[in-house]
């Protein structure tokens, strides 16, 4: 890979802790909904009244549960059950992305150092507690697992962060469109956006990547994370693929309106703290927070947008037929 830099062993090693980061996030996920899932349905279905209510709600149960993907396809089964319809969807998919974010904020606040102490918790609570606690014990020792592995890979590359052939290599992604490529292939490859942010913020902190260059990846990471649900919705009805849709369009069409002021912001979010995990972390969320601003405060024209972009992909170059339940 970096012909003598890094022997195969060290690179296994590292796909090792890749493949515990991804085992991690996914068994954290899975447990937190085998817990709450009804309880997460029911939020949801209270928050469609109010666009605001929805987006924070939607930002809370995907900051518990760590995975946008997982609420965005909750919402889609909602919205394909007829318990809430496309427009109220809107709002908990907006949420969703933001809630993404945390992932990235906790990596960079050195969360990593007391991971730990969240696995030798979470077993003791799995083997030695009351049925109470019990439930806790594995969703605490998987999201130990999460920080661990991230971990375990920063101080695997540590000592090639002043490597020029490693930094060479990291450098194919400094340009923007080649790092937004690399961040969405990359997310569609390990289906998750989390895992994809989380190995970059580590990277930038170990200084194999520059600040830009982890933000190319995460903006491409964020088109990245719409391909499950596009491809989840299909065997659901029209008003599921327009939600679908419509976390499509947030992801990219936000990326759109970045990009031209995207130094800017990096300049902006580095006002807030200067250390490279800081800052992919904050602008991140900072990214994330505007684009749903801005279109929560054109909700309707998004809403109308999402239909015609819809109805044009759907029903006139795919063919759907309109009367699909």
């Amino acid at each position: 890979m970096f012909r003598g830099v890094m022997n195969w062993s060290l690179i296994f090693l590292v796909l090792a802790g890749v493949a515990l980061f991804l085992f991690g996030i996914d068994s954290f996920s899975k447990e937190i909904q085998a817990v709450a899932r009804e309880k997460f349905k029911k939020i949801l279905k209270k928050a469609v009244n109010n666009k605001w209510k929805s987006t924070l709600l939607g930002t809370f149960v995907t900051s518990i549960i760590q995975s946008s993907t997982a609420t965005t396809v909750i919402t889609i089964s909602l919205v394909n059950a007829g318990v809430i319809g496309f427009a109220q969807s809107v709002g908990i998919i907006f949420g969703a992305n933001i809630g993404t974010t945390v992932t990235a904020q906790l990596i960079s606040f050195k969360l990593t150092k007391i991971a730990p102490l969240f696995m030798v918790l979470g077993f003791l609570l799995n083997f030695f507690s009351n049925k109470r606690l019990k439930v806790f014990g594995k969703p605490l020792f998987y999201f130990g697992l999460v920080f661990f592995s991230l971990d375990y890979i920063s101080t695997l590359l540590a000592p090639y962060r002043n490597s020029p052939e490693v930094l060479k290599y990291f450098s194919y992604s400094s340009g923007i469109f080649r790092g937004i490529l690399i961040g969405f292939v990359l997310t569609n490859i390990f289906q998750s956006s989390s895992v994809v942010t989380g190995l970059t913020v580590i990277s930038a902190e170990s200084g194999l990547l520059t600040i830009p260059a982890a933000i190319f990846i995460i903006l491409g990471a964020n088109i990245g994370t719409t391909t499950t649900v596009l491809i989840a919705s299909i065997k659901m009805n029209y008003e599921s693929k327009k939600t679908a849709m419509a976390h499509f369009l947030f992801n990219f069409l936000g990326v759109l309106i970045v990009i031209p002021f995207v130094y800017t912001l990096i300049s902006f979010v580095n006002g807030f703290s200067n250390e490279p995990a800081r800052v992919v972390a904050n602008f991140h969320t900072f990214f994330n927070l505007f684009v749903a601003l801005i279109f929560l405060v054109f909700y309707s024209s998004f809403i109308k947008f999402t239909e015609l972009t819809s109805n044009l992909i759907y029903k006139k170059l795919l063919k759907l037929k309109s009367q699909e339940k």
